[in-house]
């Protein structure tokens, strides 16, 4: 510990990203939508869409536990493609 170094920052809301496992209500909640071993997505490695159209996923619910920086490249990918479907 380095004496001084705390901090509070006042906030609304606290998000946690903690990508160990699937939420299994989220494909209880979403008809068309397969997963595999441990419940995560099946998503096309170039465009993260899933089974279910309109849906796209990226990072450890794909993948499984893995580096961020893996997350922040399908989240890139997903970006530009999501945009093209939206558009």
């Amino acid at each position: 510990p380095v004496e001084g170094s705390n901090f509070i920052i006042p906030a609304d809301m606290a998000v946690l990203a903690l990508g160990f496992h699937p939420d299994p209500t989220l494909t209880t909640a979403t008809p068309g939508l397969q997963t595999r071993d441990w419940g995560l997505l099946f998503a096309n490695p170039e465009t993260g869409a899933t089974t279910r159209l309109g849906l796209f996923g990226g990072g450890d619910i794909v993948t499984g536990p893995d580096l961020v920086v893996t997350a922040m490249t399908a989240g890139r990918k997903a970006a530009h493609i999501i945009h093209a479907y939206l558009g």
